[in-house]
């Protein structure tokens, strides 16, 4: 059966970060699928078997990902990517119509389905990106990609409001604050990305970055808290410590992508040597967990690798010379679905994904959360 053509209604993205981006999102996407198949109606066997589909395949193009050596494997990782996520973003909207129309019931708020297709629609366009050229990165378009972000984080803020136990007023005001604060930074980025289309940079938009980025610091460490106090089983509500790590994660990223567009390093550097990335991101200038380097074998080099192990009757064993890519940012979680951003290679995964594995098993990290004493007050402070 054809499918249906779409229309794009997200700006397109700044320059991507290629493998480590396309990582990242290919495990947001498995993420939605899990959401979705634990919100549906336990009557809908097809829906929720046809999630379960989706989380199992975008685990394993994760696991692909993992092993890209060359060009030629990351561009099939891409074209089998946009056909994958291209299918979960009609299955989204499909759910979506059909709450809309009282055909379906369940646990997803209508504005959870909309706001996780405007995130495949996002990572759609992020790979038709890296295969197609790029546009000129000027005032307008940063600020349509903030306005992406912004309305993202707006959601984020609604959605731990709606989650709460209504019991928990002070976290229910503190997540509403936030709500309305993003929705009119939202509605200001829309306004700069109207104002500076076709123009540079200007003063006030950069100043409204600034603003964008405390306002986000401090929501990122409200979702930090409270992923906290979920694991310790010291905060009253129904959200999933998944879905509060899901959430930090995302505000970590739009923190990665604000610090390089203010750097002025959103550049067309499809694949970039270390050496090369040294002089464009000089290690005292950019944040540990902004950098990301990636080293690609030649295509050429790759079939020379396989020419040999056609000669050979074992599979050799990788060396430490073999590795392709390093990556300088650690990020925790509480999954076995945890391992994107690690600096050494990543070991072998189990077949079989359990979800309560997926969703109970606590987080690694070896530090505890310190609050920056920013806030009114410290939320979910333990007693001394």
């Amino acid at each position: 059966m054809p499918r249906q053509q779409i229309s794009y209604m997200v700006p397109e993205p700044l320059e991507p970060l290629n493998l480590e981006e396309v990582k990242f999102w290919l495990r947001i996407m498995q993420e939605h699928a899990l959401f979705i198949k634990a919100g549906l109606p336990c009557d809908q066997t097809e829906f929720i078997d046809e999630a379960q589909a989706f989380e199992q395949e975008f685990e394993s193009l994760r696991r692909r990902a993992e092993t890209v050596k060359s060009d030629r494997k990351f561009t099939e990782l891409i074209n089998d990517s946009q056909v994958l996520v291209k299918e979960f973003y009609l299955f989204k909207r499909k759910l979506l119509h059909m709450m809309l129309e009282c055909k379906l019931g369940g646990c997803n708020f209508p504005l959870l389905l909309d706001h996780i297709a405007r995130e495949a629609e996002y990572f759609m366009r992020l790979l038709d990106k890296i295969k197609s050229g790029k546009v000129p990165v000027n005032g307008g378009t940063k600020a349509q990609e903030n306005a992406f972000w912004l309305r993202i984080m707006a959601d984020h803020a609604k959605f731990i409001s709606q989650l709460l136990d209504p019991s928990e007023r002070n976290l229910i005001n503190t997540a509403n604050a936030f709500s309305e604060e993003f929705d009119n930074l939202f509605m200001q980025g829309r306004d700069f990305s109207s104002m500076l289309q076709g123009y540079t940079e200007v003063a006030a938009f950069k100043r409204f970055m600034q603003d964008a980025r405390a306002a986000t610091v401090r929501l990122r460490d409200f979702k930090r808290a409270a992923e906290e106090m979920i694991d310790e089983c010291r905060l009253v509500g129904l959200i999933p410590a998944l879905l509060a790590d899901h959430v930090r994660r995302e505000a970590d990223h739009f923190l990665m992508i604000m610090t390089m567009m203010e750097k002025g390093i959103m550049k067309n550097m499809p694949i970039v040597a270390i050496e090369e990335m040294e002089d464009i991101l000089p290690v005292q200038d950019i944040p540990e967990k902004c950098k990301v380097y990636k080293v690609l074998k030649s295509e050429r080099e790759e079939e020379r690798e396989e020419e040999e192990e056609e000669e050979e009757e074992e599979v050799p064993v990788a060396k430490e010379d073999d590795i392709e890519w390093m990556i300088q940012e650690k990020i925790s979680s509480k999954s076995i679905i945890n391992n994107d951003f690690k600096q050494n290679s990543p070991e072998p995964k189990s077949n079989v994904i359990e979800e309560s594995v997926i969703i109970s098993e606590p987080k690694t990290s070896d530090t505890k959360y310190k609050w920056s004493g920013k806030w009114p007050r410290q939320l979910g402070k333990k007693g001394e």
